[in-house]
């Protein structure tokens, strides 16, 4: 939970490009999902897609059941893969396109944005969260 609440927080007050920000949640979500039980995975990226809904104002569930498909779809591949994260997003502003229309910019500007910036995202969360990880020694063996 602390994980998505600093996801939470990097997202808010992270600064916007076009109207497309930083998918923190998104990739945490993603980076947790592979390592953990199925329904555990599923409970965590419906409590990040949550997050990520009231952060944005989109409607309840527009982000979360995104959130859940991608977890379940990365459970069934590769397990944590910076590349399927970071193409996770360009699909996610897709998914938005399709259930907002509110959106702000082209569905093709925010795409073409999202690439770039769910690769350099993908890269510093994975990077992180495998730091506090071998900090917090949670796969530890006793």
């Amino acid at each position: 939970m602390l994980v998505l609440f600093g996801g939470a927080c990097a997202e808010e007050f992270a600064p916007k490009f076009l109207g497309v920000g930083f998918p923190v949640l998104l990739v945490s979500a993603l980076y947790l999902a592979p390592a953990r039980q199925l329904v555990t995975s599923v409970l965590l990226a419906l409590a990040a897609g949550a997050i990520a809904d009231a952060l944005s104002a989109l409607p309840l569930m527009t982000s979360a059941s995104f959130f859940v498909l991608a977890a379940i779809a990365i459970r069934s591949t590769l397990g944590r893969n910076i590349l399927l994260s970071a193409l996770a997003y360009p699909l996610y502003e897709i998914w938005l396109a399709l259930w907002s229309v509110s959106a702000e910019g082209s569905v093709f500007m925010r795409v073409f944005l999202a690439v770039p910036i769910g690769f350099a995202t993908a890269g510093v969360v994975h990077l992180a969260l495998g730091w506090l990880e071998r900090k917090a020694a949670v796969d530890a063996q006793v």
